[in-house]
This record gives structure tokens, sequence and C-alpha cells, in this order.
């Protein structure tokens, strides 16, 4: 089986996240339950209501 790992780099994750992923419209949420590393983390976090852009969608902490 192999190694967890953050969903965005091969770095260890610090912990599963609770994100909100969309492409165009920030209305059309997918809601899922990813791992994350500390530097991750602080870069899903800083992105905001925008959100932080990664492989051409958004990522946001929290459901809502």
């Amino acid at each position: 089986m192999p190694a967890p790992r953050c969903e965005f780099c091969p770095a260890r994750p610090r912990d599963e996240f609770a994100v909100s992923k969309w492409v165009s419209d920030p209305d059309d949420r997918e809601r899922l339950t990813i791992p994350l590393c500390a530097k991750h983390q602080k870069r899903v976090q800083r992105g905001g209501n925008s959100g932080y852009e990664h492989g051409g969608a958004r990522y946001k902490i929290g459901f809502w």
C-alpha cells in the first residue's frame, strides 16, 4: 500500500481537511475531504473566498 501523501504534492499530509472545490461557478461546489501537507494547508487558507487555484480548479477550506 502506498504511503499517504498530500493532494497537491508528494509530501506527507498533515491531516485531512474538508474543502469546497469548484471550476468556474463558486455556487456549483463539490464537497471533498482531502489530505493536505502544512504548506498547502496554508496556501488554501490564504486563498480566502476566491479560493486557491490548482490544476484549473479552486479550493477553499470548509463546506460553506
